[in-house]
């Protein structure tokens, strides 16, 4: 009876090893924490299919903090605010960031970056990739509604 419990275990253990590896992301960890007020400075998100880019350069209070190379902030088809790291998870570099409206028809849901080509679609709030070499999704953050109305993004 000892060894049936133990081949079984070492089945079970066996099946168990070998799933899949769950998606990891790999753009360096930099918090994330500021808000986004659609009835004020970030009105241009209240129409579907826009966007908006957070960085740095726009920091409104000293807290704010705005992920390893950015956020970008959409706005879907619904009106329902998304959130993503600008960097490029196949670059994990600063400078490879991704640009929405690469093909100079504006916004249409995707998102390319400028150093390896890959294609995002974000329309749907996931940043999974459409062509090029990454495999990884686009890093996403947390966006909350807030009882005023506006919104806090957040890692």
């Amino acid at each position: 009876m000892k060894r049936v419990a133990t081949t079984f275990s070492l089945i079970i253990l066996i099946l168990v090893s070998c799933g899949e590896e769950a998606s990891r992301q790999t753009v360096p960890f930099a918090a994330v924490n500021f808000r986004v007020d659609l009835s004020g400075y970030d009105r241009v998100l209240n129409s579907p299919h826009s966007y908006k880019i957070f960085t740095e350069d726009e920091r409104r209070l000293p807290s704010d903090r705005f992920g390893y190379a950015g956020v970008l902030v959409i706005s879907d088809a619904t009106g329902i605010l998304h959130a993503f790291d600008l960097c490029c998870p196949h670059e994990d570099s600063k400078q490879a960031v991704v640009v929405p409206g690469y093909a100079g028809e504006g916004y249409d849901g995707k998102v390319k970056c400028n150093s390896c080509g890959s294609v995002f679609v974000t329309m749907f709030g996931l940043g999974s990739v459409e062509a090029g070499p990454s495999t990884e999704t686009l890093q996403r953050y947390n966006v909350i509604l807030l009882q005023d109305g506006s919104y806090r993004i957040v890692n």
